[in-house]
């Protein structure tokens, strides 16, 4: 990270042509002319022109030009020849040194750099504000960085200033590496902070999706007055589209406006994608439309045809592919999971097939273990499933628990209790942990009735201490994310919440509503069957989204876990009887109630 000006690795051709050859003019000054030789030089062989020349100058201090030959070499990844260039200098600076490690961490090389560091030591060279950042580049795990920390602060010892750019650097170190407490310690501790010191620590938590910690720093962040860059904005839109958290999702995109920012291809991407995951698709179509064709690069066309496909869209989606082919953009590996994604949610069974064989026909690209989860999907969702269990059987890969556990699923859903149990045998070996996949296998006999085989696999998690993970819904109102769980009673409006729950048992009676008790898999009586469904986390969400908010206006919830029959049917209700737009994001979709009906067609 980050926040450090790095050169790319420019693919050297394997000849080159004799009109790229340098011509190279006298010179009064024969130094002189080689200088700007270097900034022409696109290839190697060119490299090599100028460097015989700088061999012929009569003056004996040549290490300006060697230096810079040495910084275009790196810039062109030729670090073997720059290495034999580098020990031709004769009083190499730190900021040759600096470049050599710059380039070895380019490639990975930490033996190279340590050495080079060594040796920059041994010359008397005192290391600068960059040669740590750089020598940080090259670590590739936690123990390789913390003995660079240890030279920072040996340095630190020896009566050096801190420095912002090696503070900053180490905290983005083990932010990406996972080691958030030393990063936010370090980072804490920091006597200046830059944007790039601010955005390394909330993109830390974003990718370990600590998406509140990584809001709350953000907000930390314009309390200090601190500027905001395009790669802060990305990963807070990033923890916005995760929480579902709209408002300040909104709030960036409204400072994109107002500050002027290009919409980038990333930043581009990541608006969108933070209002697909809002529920806003028709505010994500929008922006995508209004999107030069520069901005439009292959992960902008993702997000908004993975968008519209979990919007339950397929029709939409697959334009959009097409437009995406037409525009001679190249789909990639995410771009096929996609469109298979929308096929396997509005049942295009044919479709899908036809999309999963042309990858590799007509775009040359190998289908990956998650386009073969996807092809399971759409045939187990449509209910053929002898047809994917065979496909699962004699794919090309060895099948991981992901294919398993989409099958099982299937199984669920069509009640194929002799197939779950030969996914479950598979899964038990693969995923002995995921509690998701004993949770199936046990609501797969709860709904036959086979309390045994229940009570056996309850033993089996509780033996291994396997937990089931709580269903838990979300809603943001007024800014605030307001969460709930089965049954819940901690909020701080809960007499209400439960209050308009009873309100709305009354009306959904009188419409005709019968609570689908086979949806609650626990050996129970009827009576306490009704009591557990009307308690349902979303059920409880969708009652506080009324009584908070204006008639009329929508309400949004957020799930962590596959919307349930009696949730689902209840919810189409609710958004007739109280004339509200309701949209709700399960684990696998959005699901937009209106007027009695859902966007799914009730095929989820």
């Amino acid at each position: 990270m980050n926040g450090f000006a790095l050169n790319c690795k420019i693919q050297i051709p394997d000849y080159v042509k004799p009109s790229e050859t340098l011509h190279i003019r006298s010179h009064h000054r024969p130094e002189l002319r080689c200088l700007p030789l270097l900034n022409k030089c696109t290839h190697l062989i060119q490299l090599k022109q100028v460097h015989a020349q700088i061999i012929k100058l009569p003056h004996d201090d040549t290490d300006n030009l060697l230096a810079r030959l040495v910084e275009s070499l790196v810039a062109s990844g030729e670090m073997s020849y720059a290495y034999q260039v580098f020990k031709k200098m004769r009083r190499p600076t730190t900021f040759v040194f600096n470049t050599m490690v710059r380039g070895y961490a380019l490639i990975g090389a930490l033996k190279q750099g340590i050495e080079l560091y060594i040796k920059m030591l041994h010359w008397g060279l005192q290391p600068d504000e960059f040669t740590y950042t750089f020598l940080l580049k090259t670590c590739t795990s936690l123990s390789q960085g913390k003995g660079v920390h240890s030279l920072v602060l040996k340095r630190q010892g020896s009566g050096s200033e801190s420095d912002i750019y090696s503070q900053t650097a180490l905290v983005s170190f083990y932010a990406n590496h996972g080691d958030l407490e030393s990063a936010r310690s370090l980072f804490d501790r920091m006597p200046e902070k830059n944007v790039v010191s601010w955005t390394a620590m909330i993109t830390g938590y974003v990718k370990l999706k600590r998406y509140n910690e990584g809001l709350a720093l953000f907000h930390q962040m314009q309390i200090s007055g601190v500027d905001i860059n395009e790669l802060t904005l990305v990963n807070v839109l990033c923890a916005c589209a995760h929480l579902g958290a709209l408002e300040m999702g909104k709030w960036v995109h409204a400072y994109i406006n107002r500050r002027q920012i290009f919409l980038n291809p990333t930043l581009a991407t990541a608006l969108i994608d933070m209002y697909v995951k809002c529920g806003y698709i028709q505010t994500s179509s929008q922006i995508f439309e209004e999107l030069l064709h520069s901005q439009r690069g292959v992960c902008a066309w993702n997000a908004i045809i993975g968008g519209l496909a979990m919007h339950g869209y397929a029709e939409e989606a697959l334009d959009r592919f097409e437009q995406m082919q037409m525009c001679g953009t190249r789909p990639d590996e995410i771009t096929f999971i996609a469109v298979l994604s929308a096929c396997s949610h509005s049942g295009l069974v044919d479709k899908g097939k036809e999309l999963f064989h042309s990858m590799r026909k007509d775009c040359g690209i190998e289908p990956s273990i998650k386009h073969y989860g996807c092809l399971a999907d759409l045939l187990g969702r449509a209910g053929h499933l002898d047809e994917a269990y065979q496909m699962v059987k004699n794919m090309p890969l060895e099948p991981n628990g992901v294919v398993w556990g989409t099958l099982l699923k299937a199984c669920a859903v069509h009640a194929n209790v002799e197939l779950a149990e030969t996914a479950m045998e598979r899964l038990v070996e693969l995923e002995p942990l995921n509690d998701g996949n004993y949770v199936v296998m046990s609501n797969i006999y709860a709904a036959r009735g086979r309390w045994g085989d229940v009570a056996r696999l309850r033993r089996f998690m509780k033996d291994r201490g396997i937990l089931k993970i709580p269903g838990c819904s979300t809603i943001e109102i007024d800014n605030v994310i307001h969460e709930f769980m089965v049954g819940d009673s901690r909020h701080p409006r809960s007499k209400d919440i439960y209050s308009m729950l009873d309100d709305v048992a009354m009306r959904l009676k009188a419409e005709g509503y019968v609570p689908k008790t086979n949806q609650v898999l626990i050996d129970a009586s009827e009576e306490g069957k009704r009591q557990a469904l009307c308690h349902h986390s979303e059920k409880l969400a969708i009652a506080f989204g009324l009584i908070s908010t204006s008639p009329r206006t929508p309400i949004r919830v957020m799930k962590n876990l596959r919307a349930c029959g009696d949730c689902h049917l209840a919810t189409k209700l609710i958004s007739k009887i109280y004339s509200r737009e309701i949209i709700v994001r399960d684990r696998n979709r959005f699901h937009h109630f209106k007027d009695g009906t859902c966007s799914c067609n009730d095929y989820w």
